[in-house]
């Protein structure tokens, strides 16, 4: 009798078998959850570095005096970019606000400030 017993205990009941099924899909879930975060914090880095390129791209244009549209193409997306000039206490000097964004995103993904001189006209440099 101690053998049927046994038999009639093996195994496990369908009880713990759905409190290990629902701990499992909790685990999973938080994966998954954990996983669509890192995508989304990579992303938003690779966006942030290609508007880095964007504004220093831009930046180099401006020195070198060669003109570049206003939404630019780059790794798949188009790129938005502001420029505002201002002046300062050095008349050769000119200051310049650089702000990159996504077309699709009206927010500044990065901001660049730089310095274009303006007195490479007189040294023979084309702006």
């Amino acid at each position: 009798m101690t053998h049927d017993m046994r038999n009639s205990e093996a195994g496990f009941s369908l009880l713990e078998v759905l409190v290990a099924l629902a701990v499992l899909s909790v685990g999973a879930v938080s994966l998954l959850t954990a996983t669509q975060t890192y995508v989304a914090r990579v992303s938003e880095i690779e966006n942030r570095t290609v508007a880095r390129w964007v504004a220093n791209d831009r930046l180099a244009a401006l020195r070198i005096g060669v003109g570049q549209p206003d939404i630019v193409d780059r790794m798949s997306q188009r790129w938005g970019v502001s420029v505002e000039r201002s002046g300062t206490d050095d008349a050769d000097l000119e200051r310049v606000d650089i702000a990159v964004g996504l077309v699709a995103d009206d927010r500044a993904l990065y901001r660049l400030t730089g310095f274009v001189d303006l007195s490479a006209d007189a040294q023979g440099v084309s702006r």
